[in-house]
């Protein structure tokens, strides 16, 4: 087959002759096999994904597709002909108002277009600020969808308020509350092509196609060397150029991250939002038996953690951060709204903050110049944990080289500036006692964080205490990951010590869960002095400090609460039931917190840990005080165990 070459700019134009697809690319002609299924990947795009299989056909085959070098420029359409929704398959553009000012910026599996739609038109034309592939569906495609499928008419509103409405009222995942923490085995698919590492280009993609599957998995004796996608055929093969006959090794993706048959879905789901993929093969006994994907685990979602994090990533600076932030809160409601496990929900939370704390850094080394010394930037608190939400602010700190100087340490005030600037400008919060790496004390050679550790370890009084509770709980964001493992060997066996311990479970103590006489929960004052239940420091802070403590016990490494339970309980220091009990209690309470964020969102309402007691019914009320006791019961155990 002739290797793709011709015009920057190319129009690619579907035809059917004789019951087969061919493309015209720049003159030349070549199998539909190396162009991705249309279908396949359409029906994975918000709004599409809602419509039926009979319908989606119907749209597909209206389809059209064109590609965009850097630069190349779509004008406002002049007339109905020319009006199309677009979605972008690969690269990205800009819109721009015909005063010339940015409209917006899109990138891969953004659909717009929609305002073109109504009477109140907004024009602009379309640039490409990457290479880009976009599909075109034509306004006449549109319109039949609202005029003869009224139901599914509001999908494709004008009014992007009405959008976001119907994204939040639609199922996150058609697989259930508990299904993510089935086996991958459970879920995951048989459909994908399995290839040798010479085979060529144009058989895996005619393979590809005929199988409609969008993935490959490429093996070398037996052995599973590396991953295709159809995205990986546009932009290695057509947009690059090259021969269709060279073998697939030449644009495969080496040595994939795979998971085991039995991992839970909650874990692959995570790591594929961590390590920023989209297909994870499942290995077992050298032989790949399924693949899971995205796609498969938020398939009815367009406002997804994923989409999100790809935008992070390529922001220019804080301003272009800070837009995106409002989708946090999206991806968040959305989520609630389904009762997706509170687990899922913070950990996600918690890789979108990494990722902006993580941009951020970057964005201030950009602007500051390389490092001056090894660095590690660490989160503690809640961020730490992976058990972040809407309204976790800032805890940080940085660890020097011992080998900085204080011209260096200069530098390093200068960079958590932009950085903790920056996420107060994408709305987390500073922290009310400047635990934060912007705070000289917390920002300095790791020989001084050791002499930090030894006092508090030594001396816990009050404040001590506070900042161990604080400094407890990292983990490393950004740079040397050995600084912060060298602090916890070696404080290891000194904070497991039974007096220190012992110190710890007093202060953790002096809360009580708030139940009174007769079991009645009993009320706090806001700072508008009304009576609510706070739920976060007389519930889950207290979880939350006491597995800390067990963990500590047991020499666990772990930061995640729920980790820290599971490693207290491998250790002998807390029974089945127990564990089972107050696992039960604190998902139950951090889904109620959730549950509570999102109505108030829902409302126009800022969400808070003070919940209304006017917000209880009678089954809340009930399991609320069930929770409680259970932690009340556990708090005098456990000052029991450790006096």
């Amino acid at each position: 087959m002739m290797a793709l070459c011709g015009a920057l700019a190319v129009y690619i134009k579907r035809l059917c002759y004789k019951g087969f697809y061919l493309i015209y690319i720049a003159g030349f002609i070549m199998s539909e096999a190396l162009i991705p299924n249309i279908e396949l990947f359409i029906a994975n795009i918000d709004p599409f994904s809602r419509l039926p299989a009979s319908l989606m056909q119907k749209v597909t085959s209206t389809v059209k597709i064109t590609y965009l070098a850097k630069g190349e420029v779509i004008a406002s359409p002049k007339n109905e002909q020319d009006k199309y929704l677009f979605i972008v398959k690969t690269g990205a553009v800009e819109q721009r108002l015909l005063d010339g000012s940015l409209r917006g910026r899109l990138e891969e599996d953004d659909v717009f277009g929609f305002s073109l739609f109504s009477s109140s038109e907004t024009r602009y034309q379309i640039t490409a600020i990457e290479n880009a592939l976009l599909y075109m569906v034509p306004a006449k495609t549109i319109y039949h969808i609202q005029s003869h499928y009224p139901e599914y008419a509001q999908h494709f509103t004008a009014k992007p308020e009405d959008r976001i409405h119907s994204a939040v009222e639609s199922t996150w995942s058609d697989m259930g509350d508990s299904s993510f923490f089935n086996r991958v085995s459970q879920v995951c698919s048989d459909k994908f092509v399995e290839v040798q590492s010479d085979t060529p280009i144009f058989q895996v993609a005619t393979r590809m196609r005929e199988q409609s599957t969008s993935c490959a998995v490429v093996k070398n004796q037996g052995q599973l060397v590396g991953i295709v996608t159809d995205t990986d055929m546009i932009e290695r093969v057509i947009v690059a150029q090259k021969s269709t006959q060279l073998p697939i090794s030449e644009i495969m993706s080496g040595l994939p991250i795979t998971t085991t048959p039995d991992a839970s879905v909650f874990d692959a789901a995570v790591c594929m939002m961590e390590k920023n993929i989209k297909h994870l093969p499942i290995l077992e006994n050298a032989q790949v038996t399924g693949l899971l994907s995205l796609y498969q685990l938020f398939q009815n979602h367009r406002i997804q953690a994923v989409y999100l994090i790809n935008k992070i990533k390529k922001s220019q600076d804080e301003a272009e951060l800070a837009r995106y932030m409002p989708e946090r809160e999206q991806v968040f409601l959305a989520l609630a709204n389904d009762k997706v496990p509170a687990d899922l929900i913070s950990t996600l939370l918690s890789i979108i903050m990494d990722t902006v704390n993580q941009r951020l850094i970057e964005i201030a080394i950009a602007r500051l110049g390389a490092a001056p010394c090894d660095f590690c930037w660490i989160a503690s608190g809640s961020h730490a944990r992976k058990e972040a939400n809407l309204l976790s602010d800032q805890d940080s700190a940085i660890i020097l080289s011992d080998q900085s100087t204080d011209k260096d340490k200069v530098y390093f005030r200068h960079l958590a500036m932009i950085v903790t600037k920056g996420m107060d400008l994408c709305g987390y919060e500073l922290c009310s006692g400047k635990f934060m790496a912007v705070t000289a004390k917390w920002c300095q050679p790791l020989s001084i964080w050791k002499e930090y550790y030894k006092k508090w370890v030594r001396s816990p009084d009050y404040e001590r205490l506070l900042n161990l509770s604080v400094f407890l709980d990292t983990r490393v964001i950004y740079g040397n990951q050995q600084y912060r493992q060298t602090l916890v060997n070696e404080f290891k066996e000194m904070t497991a010590e039974p007096i220190f311990l012992s110190k710890l479970v007093r202060d953790a103590v002096e809360n009580r869960a708030p139940l009174g006489i007769f079991h009645k929960l009993v009320l706090t004052k806001n700072e508008k002095n009304e009576k609510t239940l706070n739920i976060k420091r007389y519930g889950i802070n207290i979880i939350v400090d006491l597995a800390r403590i067990y963990a500590l016990s047991a020499k666990s490494d772990t930061c995640n609460t729920s980790e820290r339970l599971l490693a207290a309980n491998k250790a002998g220091l807390i029974d089945d039931a127990t564990l089972k009990n107050i696992l039960s209690a604190y998902n139950f309470l951090k889904s109620f917190r959730f549950s509570y964020q999102f109505d108030m969102l829902s409302k126009g309402l800022t969400p808070s840990n003070h919940i209304d007691p006017d917000y209880f019914g009678s089954f809340e009320r009930k399991h609320i005080k069930d929770a409680f006791r259970l932690i009340d019961n556990w708090q005098q155990f456990t000052k029991m165990k450790f006096s």
